[in-house]
């Protein structure tokens, strides 16, 4: 079933909830907390109590008095001043959780997200694919969600993963990355995979970040760029797996295309107050 079509619209709304269930310790926990968004059937929030994937825990909204059954579709296990962000979706509501309106469907003008690397937890078998559950501020390292495993045949956990250095794209940088996985993937040593492809290029590159809603540029200069990828220095601080446009090379005062990229790696850069910033490009902006 294509997900593009029937995952309803989240909306941002920070609502006071409920959290009662079973921790990953095997202990009784019940929070208070609040949703980042919501939808007609899934909520996203952050959650002190750590809970596992495909846990079933009871949510129950304090402005409506509804409660209603969830389980966990997703999680970030990486610990946030002490929080876990949680994707949870209604398998038995009580009445109506949220009394507002929802937009039936994703519209086509928001298109699709841009596809990320998911690696099974139990045959370590790799997709490439888009991840509706969650918006893109959240994909990023220790995301785990629950999937359906072919090659398992079976609901398994799949772990966000990135590589090391962006992959090789078409010659125009416009196409999506092309990987191999699976037991018949030919390893190489890192020091082979890390510089191949790349060329010490020095030119101007625009990068536009958004945090909150609201954009932020930084203009720097790479220091190697591959077809798939480049190189920069800077004093912002990125996250691992942040979603950002690029244009490059970045001239001013000329209009330039931006291009979707994920960063994929930082290096923090001895001496120095910069930052060594690693992305991979993922396509044109439409």
């Amino acid at each position: 079933m294509d997900e593009t079509n029937h995952r309803s619209v989240r909306v941002r709304v920070a609502l006071p909830i409920v959290v009662r269930g079973m921790s990953a310790e095997n202990k009784y926990f019940e929070e208070q907390s609040e949703t980042a968004s919501v939808g007609k059937d899934e909520l996203i929030t952050r959650l002190r109590n750590f809970i596992g994937l495909e846990t079933e825990v009871h949510v129950t909204s304090v402005k409506s008095g509804v409660g209603g059954t969830f389980r966990v579709a997703w999680i970030n296990t990486r610990n946030d001043n002490g929080f876990h962000s949680v994707g949870l979706e209604l398998l038995d509501s009580e009445g109506e959780l949220w009394p507002m309106g929802f937009p039936p469907a994703r519209s086509e003008e928001a298109g699709v997200p841009s596809p990320v690397w998911l690696e099974c937890f139990r045959c370590h078998d790799r997709l490439l694919t888009v991840v509706l559950e969650a918006e893109e501020e959240f994909l990023s390292e220790g995301f785990q969600i629950s999937r359906r495993c072919d090659q398992c045949k079976a609901t398994t956990a799949w772990e966000l993963i990135f590589d090391e250095e962006p992959p090789i794209l078409d010659p125009e940088g416009l196409g999506l990355p092309g990987r191999s996985s699976g037991a018949g993937a030919e390893t190489k040593p890192r020091e082979d995979h890390r510089t191949k492809g790349r060329a010490p290029i020095q030119m101007p590159i625009k990068v536009i970040r958004r945090k909150y809603g609201t954009p932020i540029e930084d203009i720097s200069e790479t220091q190697n760029v591959s077809r798939g990828g480049a190189y920069f220095l800077t004093n912002q601080n990125y996250d691992m797996g942040e979603q950002v446009e690029v244009i490059l090379p970045f001239k001013e005062g000329q209009m330039g295309i931006p291009v979707n990229a994920r960063v994929i790696r930082q290096d923090l850069i001895q001496g120095t107050f910069y930052k060594g910033v690693a992305i991979r490009l993922e396509g044109t902006k439409k």
